[in-house]
């Protein structure tokens, strides 16, 4: 299910060598260009393995040092090739329910065939990608953050062709939403970058248009001057410290993103902005 949920606690990043040593809190004004996506995926070798779904692990993370630090979010993505099994509907039932319900509404069940009206809704048959999961952090959440993150990474990996498909299913709702009341907020937030429903509640995008890429540029205007005040803390944890997100305050309270004036100006930090609130 592709709903947004909160990020299960992660491994924290390693701190670079420098700054191994135990240091008050440092609060950081970051934006959207503060932050970096890590991608990761295994293929094996073996020539009896099956390998026509390639499943991948990305992580949002803040930019520490140039390279990706803490993480606040991650995305899993299934990159699906129809020629590199007999059928990819069964290779979707071995790895989830999840998977299944989406790859039997793109492909017929008995022969693995792309469905003939779906063939011919796309501007370029291909691969196809589902986003399986995302999980952000809640205090990002409500922004549309994870979706534009999302976007940028099924445009990195569709390659501009086939089909990009989800189920916006929620993972965790407050008591006084429905399940349907969910599912329609979480196509809503998807929409925002070209999902359309398509059939049984899966939501299809065409990377073979231009939809992604317009939708993806409108999202970066109006995420550009969102900031969040963002406390990091060294803690020990064995031999090697490790940066981690003590707070997350959202955009409304984060001070302006500009640098104070010069007859003002406050001591660097990482990203040359400095706060004096440490909560």
């Amino acid at each position: 299910m592709t709903g947004l949920r909160s990020a299960s606690p992660v491994a924290p990043a390693k701190v670079p060598a420098r700054a191994r040593k135990t240091c008050p809190p440092i609060v950081e004004c970051l934006g959207i260009d503060d932050m970096v996506l890590t991608y990761s995926s295994e293929h094996s070798i073996d020539p009896c393995h099956e390998d026509g779904v390639q499943y991948w692990n990305i992580g949002m993370h803040f930019v520490e040092d140039v390279s990706a630090g803490p993480s606040f979010g991650s995305i899993q993505i299934c990159v699906a090739d129809a020629y590199r099994t007999a059928n990819l509907v069964h290779s979707f039932d071995n790895l989830s329910a999840d998977l299944y319900r989406i790859g039997k509404t793109l492909y017929e069940p008995e022969t693995g065939d792309l469905r003939e009206d779906l063939w011919n809704l796309l501007a370029l048959p291909g691969k196809t990608t589902i986003v399986d999961r995302v999980t952000i952090d809640r205090r990002l959440r409500g922004h549309g953050l994870g979706v534009y993150l999302s976007g940028l990474a099924l445009n990195y990996l569709s390659h501009g062709a086939g089909v990009i498909a989800l189920f916006p299913g929620p993972v965790e709702r407050d008591n006084d939403t429905s399940y349907e009341q969910a599912c329609a907020g979480l196509g809503r937030a998807w929409s925002r970058i070209g999902f359309e429903p398509y059939n049984d509640g899966t939501w299809i995008l065409d990377p073979g248009l231009t939809t992604l890429d317009d939708a993806l540029r409108r999202e970066r205007k109006r995420l550009q001057h969102h900031r969040w005040n963002v406390t990091f803390c060294a803690e020990e944890q064995g031999p090697q410290p490790y940066t981690t997100i003590s707070a997350l305050t959202m955009p409304k309270s984060a001070p302006h993103p500009l640098p104070p004036p010069t007859s003002q100006k406050s001591p660097k930090t990482r990203h040359g902005t400095a706060s004096s609130d440490e909560a």
